[in-house]
């Protein structure tokens, strides 16, 4: 299996010097991975690719099934200074979007905080996961530059045996041609090239683009603190709005259901 490596290489390399890439056959997490590596004092700006994950997990400690062949799992350890760090998540989240589906062709959307779902709201499949952690060990506090590592896990082809709450869905069966060598050199960059405008601007110039494709917006949502109403979209600092009987509430951190189906 051929990875593009150089081509990452060449379409990150004017803005980002000394950037690495590394493929594992095999690892239990390429975020725990670099994690690992950044509180050992090794903080390189790196695309960690694993052909497989044993123990990959999501966000709230969730598993994500990652087998040779049927998802593409990488982390991207990057050191980041943005004027505002909330909204990253979503950031990511668009960009892997407009790689995949320049045109939107694909009905692919975002659900917030870190999933990419096909389909519509009432049917729709999950495509894809993000996770983000940071390393602080070795900052001084008054800089507030931190290591991020960046974990993107995207489905290849649809998991099959195992046990989710909502079916998944593969880049493959959106568009045929595309493998995960040509899903990692659609996404790599442009997600690179969303975290350094994102680490300029903040979230504020995303804030639009992302709620045109947020599949919440206008439905009814549950969160697991027990508020509920309809979704409004995101605000300027990535908070999800909901629309409730006491009014509008700013969700910051939350995991969110549609109402009458699993998220």
């Amino acid at each position: 299996m051929i990875w593009p490596v150089e081509e990452i290489k060449q379409a990150v390399e004017i803005n980002l010097k000394g950037f690495q890439i590394e493929v594992l056959p095999t690892v239990n997490s390429t975020n725990d991975e670099l994690m690992r590596r950044a509180k050992s004092g090794r903080e390189e700006s790196i695309l960690l690719l694993a052909i497989e994950q044993t123990a990959g997990k999501g966000r709230r400690g969730k598993v994500w099934h990652s087998k040779q062949g049927q998802s593409l799992t990488f982390s991207l350890g990057l050191h980041l200074a943005p004027v505002h760090w909330s909204g990253l998540s979503l950031v990511v989240g668009l960009a892997i979007l407009k790689a995949l589906d320049p045109l939107g062709n694909l009905a692919i959307s975002l659900k917030w905080p870190n999933d990419l779902w096909v389909g519509p709201p009432s049917a729709a499949k999950k495509l894809g996961g993000i996770l983000i952690e940071s390393n602080v060990m070795n900052r001084a506090i008054q800089d507030e530059t931190r290591y991020c590592v960046i974990g993107i896990g995207i489905n290849i082809v649809a998991p099959q045996g195992v046990d989710l709450k909502r079916p998944g869905v593969g880049i493959k069966d959106l568009d045929p041609n595309t493998d995960a060598q040509k899903a990692l050199l659609k996404i790599a960059p442009n997600v690179i090239n969303y975290v350094q405008r994102f680490c300029r601007s903040g979230f504020f110039d995303f804030v639009e683009e992302y709620n045109s494709f947020d599949i919440l917006r206008g439905e009814l949502v549950l969160m697991s603190n027990g508020v509920s109403g309809r979704a409004q979209g995101v605000n300027q600092s990535g908070e999800l709005v909901i629309f409730t009987d006491k009014g509008l509430v700013n969700v910051a951190s939350d995991e969110v259901s549609l109402l009458g189906f699993e998220g």
